[in-house]
Parts: structure tokens; C-alpha cells; sequence
């Protein structure tokens, strides 16, 4: 099917033939009417006919731009022999003559070349915008999927670790149940099942951080009085490991965070580091600034963290350590996450880990 050109582009080209024709029609009639003796008229009337013959070229094909040309040639050539070859001064402008066809030629093989490479860039920008969408809409569905996948770790995380408790308190209801219980047993019960509620309830809480992050208060925040207050929360287990707790923090460094989450995310990164060493050992917390923001480093004595684990340790319910929920660090990310920061597991090896909490700077 022959494609139909539309009304606005029918419209513009009738209107450069009109220009063109007209311009060559005018020009023709000027050389006829313009007496044989007024050379430099008709110099100049020779020179102008270039214009039109350049615009058809420009405009149309070579076949219609050589037609324009080959006609203006015809009658230039009649207008040269009858009318100026009689004073003498016909050779001066047969060489434009012949050359209006050279030129309009030309002109349109340019044009035509230039077109056709602009349809083929417009065409290849298409492609790639195409290509462009395409690819915008994969990683949509793979963040989608991804969403997906991690939102069933989760559930299937969760419901495992709220299984274990609730086996416990079944059995020690099942035992409290039993009138022939002795009391001394009873109350060893009662203990455990006061226990398996705790740790319930710590595993549903640990889960509502991690789901639903508090919103976070940002304001300049002494950084050497949070992990000091930190410190304070755990020195009694790192006594209990023989580990030795070290803060070194300039006085007056501070960053942008909100002092509630930063605290709970050191004090898990912390007791992660403790943990970390079943005997003996250190902690140090150390903080450094640059231009843009504030770096903290937990750094611990441990064995180091398993290379298995160290491209899913912040994702939830993974865990290096025996009895853990694997939410701790989970939790830490999104906590510092939502204070426009990051957490990362900076270096780690036989001789211990670095986790490295970055935070806006003030």
C-alpha cells in the first residue's frame, strides 16, 4: 500500500515548488526583458539563479531538482545563443549555465544522504528508548519478585522462630495441666514457660521493627555520648566474657541521627561484637569524619564472619551464631536506613570484623 503523505506536508511542498518555479520563472523573464548591453545585469541574474536551483536541490529528489535545472539550462542556453551571442558575450555564462546542473545534482544527492542518516539516528534513538522501557520494566519485575521472595523468607522465617516458643509453652501448659504434678516441678515449668513468652515476645518485636521502622527524628547528635550510653547497657555482659570494651570518639563529634534508633543499632552491632567472642577479647568503637559524613567502626576480636554469609548478613533471619534470630542486623539496617544512612560489613577476617555505620554529617 503507497503510503499517503499528510495534508501539511502535501501542502508545504506544492508551496517550495510554487517558490522554486516561480523564482526560476521571474529570474528568466528578467533575463529576456533586461537589454543585451547590460552585462553586469545579467552577470548578476546568472549568479542569483544559483539561489532557486539550491533550494531545489535542498527540497526534492535529484530527479525533480536535475528537472528544474535541465529546464532553466534549456532556456538559458536559448536566451545565451539568440539574444547575447549576438553582442559577443555568450561564452561568459555557459560555464554557469552548464553548471546549474551540477550543482542542483549535488545538492539533492547531499540533501537526500543527510535525510536518510536522520532517519536512521531517529530510528536507532526510538530503538533504544524502546530498549530503554524494556529494561525499566525487567528491573520492575525483578524488584517486584525480589520483594516477593524476601516478603516469604520473612513469613517463613517468622513462623519458625514463633513455632519453637510455642512448642515450649505447649508442653509446659500440657505439664502445669497435670494435677499429679509436683509443685517443685511446677514452678521449674512456670519458669520455662515465663521464658518461651519472653522470647515470643521478643521475636514478634524484633519482627515489628524490622517490618514497620519507627520514623526517625534527625537532629545533630554527640556521637561519643550515645556509644558511652551504649557502653553502659552491656558492660555487665562484656565482663561476664572477660571482653574489654573500648570507646574512641573525638570529644564534639557529631552526626545527623535520631538518638533512640542509633543507640538500639550499636547496641545490637555491639552485642553482635561481644557474642562474636565466646572468651576473652575487645570491642572498640571508633568514628571519623569527611566532608559529606560520619563513619562509625565496631570493630571486634572474633573469628570473623563466614564468607557464606557475607553477601545475605543484613538480609532477615540470617545468622552466623548458634540460638540467633538473624534479625539483629536486619533490623540495624533498617533502623539506620531510615536516618538516610548505611551499614556494611567494612573487613572481616580470622582476627575479627569491622561493621561500618555511616550517617550524614553535620
Amino acid at each position: 500500500m503507497t503510503p499517503v503523505a499528510a495534508p501539511s506536508e502535501t501542502g508545504r511542498d506544492r508551496g517550495r515548488l510554487a517558490i522554486v518555479a516561480g523564482s526560476l520563472a521571474a529570474l528568466s523573464a528578467a533575463h529576456f526583458l533586461t537589454p543585451h548591453y547590460a552585462i553586469s545585469v545579467h552577470d548578476l541574474l546568472f549568479k542569483i539563479t544559483f539561489l532557486p536551483l539550491i533550494l531545489a536541490g535542498l527540497w526534492f529528489r535529484p530527479r525533480t531538482a536535475l528537472l528544474f535545472s535541465a529546464a532553466t539550462t534549456v532556456v538559458y542556453l536559448v536566451h545565451v545563443v539568440l539574444d547575447l551571442g549576438h553582442a559577443g558575450h555568450g561564452s561568459l555564462w555557459v560555464g554557469d549555465v552548464v553548471l546549474y546542473n551540477v550543482v542542483a545534482a549535488v545538492t539533492s544527492v547531499l540533501s537526500r544522504r543527510r535525510a536518510e542518516a536522520l532517519e536512521r539516528v531517529q530510528a536507532q534513538a526510538k530503538q533504544l528508548e524502546e530498549n530503554a522501557r524494556a529494561l525499566l520494566h525487567a528491573e520492575e519485575t525483578i524488584r517486584r519478585t525480589e520483594r516477593l521472595r524476601s516478603l516469604g523468607e520473612l513469613a517463613s522465617g517468622t513462623a519458625h522462630e514463633i513455632r519453637n516458643p510455642l512448642s515450649g509453652i505447649r508442653g509446659a501448659a500440657e505439664v502445669l495441666a497435670n494435677d499429679a504434678t509436683p509443685p517443685e516441678v511446677r514452678r521449674e515449668f512456670a519458669q520455662l514457660l515465663d521464658g518461651e513468652v519472653a522470647r515470643l515476645d521478643r521475636v514478634v518485636r524484633n519482627f515489628l521493627d524490622f517490618a514497620r521502622p519507627p520514623q526517625a527524628d534527625v537532629a545533630p547528635l554527640d556521637l561519643r555520648a550515645a556509644v558511652d550510653a551504649v557502653f553502659l547497657l552491656v558492660i555487665g555482659e562484656a565482663r561476664n566474657r572477660g571482653v574489654t570494651l573500648t570507646s574512641d570518639i573525638p570529644p564534639g563529634l557529631a552526626a545527623q541521627a535520631d538518638g533512640d534508633l542509633l543507640r538500639q543499632v550499636l547496641l545490637n552491632v555491639v552485642l553482635n561484637a561481644l557474642q562474636s567472642q565466646p572468651r576473652g577479647g575487645r570491642v572498640v568503637v571508633t568514628a571519623a569524619r569527611d566532608a559529606k559524613s560520619v563513619a562509625i567502626d565496631v570493630t571486634d576480636a572474633g573469628g570473623g564472619v563466614p564468607e557464606a554469609l557475607r553477601k545475605t548478613l543484613f538480609d532477615p533471619y540470617v545468622s552466623g551464631r548458634e540460638g540467633g534470630t538473624g534479625l539483629g542486623l536486619a533490623v540495624a539496617a533498617r533502623l539506620v536506613e531510615t536516618m538516610s544512612g548505611a551499614i556494611t560489613l567494612a573487613t572481616t577476617g580470622p582476627h575479627g570484623s569491622t561493621f561500618r555505620i555511616t550517617l550524614p554529617g553535620v
